[in-house]
């Protein structure tokens, strides 16, 4: 629990009790003494507090008037009596007026433990229950905000909630998660299509927290237009978002038509398309000069936030469907940055990284294509005087590059590959025909014989005509 308050005309009584409430073992921020009613109720009506223990007979008012009083609070602490024997009249009178609990003084230690700790835990689930319900009715409002209309039952149920939390008239804003209030006035709605929702008091963007870059409703008074000032805040944080100004709380100056129709040349889906489509191209200097163009318009006004969005969200579908692959999380809805300054940054570093990430791409598409082209060269060509300049130049790739790329493709060396590719033909030549080795050693590639039978002997272990012999059995 948070505070509790210890209200007791006698000092030393009331020290005794804090003491034991700090000692219990119960875990409590801060304890409250207080030495008469009065000055407890004035405590009471500036601060809240969990529990309250109280004695009975004290001057100005007493514990049963405070007790009374207490159950007019809008939040009224738990209440615990503190008495004499000859007092039990007033602790029966008091239990009739709410009071959880009744303790005897001599006040015992652990008395006072098995009450704080009932206390704690019946805290505890009250605290459970809130903030269920808080749940299920933010859940709701969220719902209200994004979806058709409610019925009579839940616009009824969230009238109330406006009502208790907000007051009768209210504003919407819309701002970025990164943004909060200071205090825990109105309603808060986090992760709302990505953005944080607060309903709150006309004036209350004042309690924001980084309240920067943000849309404000006009004021209404009715749950029903609730929809209606969500819509109208939204609107305004993407006005805020794409013009960088801090604050959004009425309709803007509108852009001449001509100016938004030239703009929209840049933001409809065939430029999108073709944004994407030149990321995997060598063309950087273009490919930056047609998204600068894209988020200047915007910037000016001639690209309305609406528009702006629904760009973004076909790039990300365009880039998706071409690539193979997703879009940064923190791309996909602008939104989620403060401002367009903020999103243009990481988006460009995006484009422009990834241009260079698909080049290397396509580059290496074109180092395999060009080794596949030369494997096709050495299986067509094995039996001519091959080598790997005569290669390397057929499929115009420098010497050492197809050296190493050959290796790296087709996992083994140029030599070894060529050789495995002679024998293995050999082999076939001396098992299925009646060729000489001299014959043979010409159709693999070898215009010395000598050579060729060294070189089948050290590859297969036997000379050619004891293969040819061996196969034969």
């Amino acid at each position: 629990m948070n505070k509790v308050l210890v209200v007791e005309d006698e000092k030393l009584i009331r020290q005794g009790i804090a003491s034991m409430i700090k000692r219990s073992g119960v875990p409590v921020e801060e304890v409250i003494e207080c030495n008469n009613g009065l000055a407890a109720l004035d405590i009471l009506e500036d601060q809240h507090v969990d529990v309250v223990f109280t004695d009975i007979r004290m001057p100005k008012m007493n514990g049963i008037e405070l007790v009374q009083a207490i159950q007019e609070l809008e939040n009224p602490p738990l209440a615990v009596a503190i008495s004499g024997y000859d007092d039990f009249s007033y602790a029966v009178e008091m239990m009739r007026q709410g009071v959880r609990e009744y303790i005897l003084k001599p006040v015992e230690r652990e008395k006072l433990k098995t009450v704080l700790e009932k206390l704690n835990n019946e805290l505890n689930h009250r605290r459970e229950d809130q903030e269920k319900t808080e749940a299920m009715d933010n859940q709701l409002l969220k719902y209200m905000l994004r979806d058709k209309d409610s019925n009579a039952e839940d616009i009824e149920l969230m009238s109330q909630k406006l009502m208790r939390e907000v007051g009768q008239e209210y504003i919407v804003i819309v701002a970025s998660e990164k943004v909060s209030l200071k205090s825990r006035i109105g309603i808060t709605l986090n992760s709302v299509q990505g953005q944080n929702v607060f309903i709150v008091k006309p004036n209350g963007e004042s309690e924001l927290q980084n309240g920067k870059y943000i849309g404000i409703s006009d004021v209404y008074a009715s749950v029903t237009d609730l929809k209606e000032a969500y819509k109208q805040a939204l609107g305004r944080r993407g006005e805020a978002f794409l013009l960088n100004m801090s604050t959004v709380d009425s309709d803007l100056p509108t852009v001449p038509e001509e100016l938004i129709k030239l703009a929209s040349k840049c933001s409809d889906s065939s430029s999108i398309s073709a944004r994407v489509h030149m990321m995997g191209t060598e063309r950087t200097k273009d490919l930056k000069k047609e998204w600068d163009g894209f988020f200047i318009a915007a910037a000016r006004g001639q690209i309305p936030a609406e528009s702006f969005l629904e760009a973004m969200h076909n790039f990300v579908s365009e880039y998706s469907s071409v690539y193979k692959k997703p879009v940064p999380n923190e791309l996909v809805n602008p939104l989620e940055s403060d401002c367009l300054e903020s999103y243009r940054e990481k988006f460009m570093d995006f484009v422009l990284s990834e241009q260079q990430v698909l080049g290397a791409a396509n580059d290496a598409d074109q180092v395999a294509a060009k080794i596949q082209q030369a494997v096709s060269y050495i299986n067509e060509n094995y039996a001519s005087d091959l080598n790997m300049a005569v290669v390397s130049n057929h499929i115009s790739m420098n010497y050492s590059l197809f050296s190493a790329e050959f290796k790296n493709i087709t996992g083994t060396n140029f030599v070894t590959y060529l050789k495995d590719l002679r024998m293995g033909e050999a082999k076939r030549l001396l098992t299925e025909t009646d060729l000489k080795v001299n014959e043979i050693s010409m159709k693999v590639g070898y215009d010395n014989e000598k050579h060729f039978m060294k070189s089948f002997k050290s590859y297969v272990g036997v000379s050619p005509s004891e293969y040819r012999r061996n196969t034969a059995r």
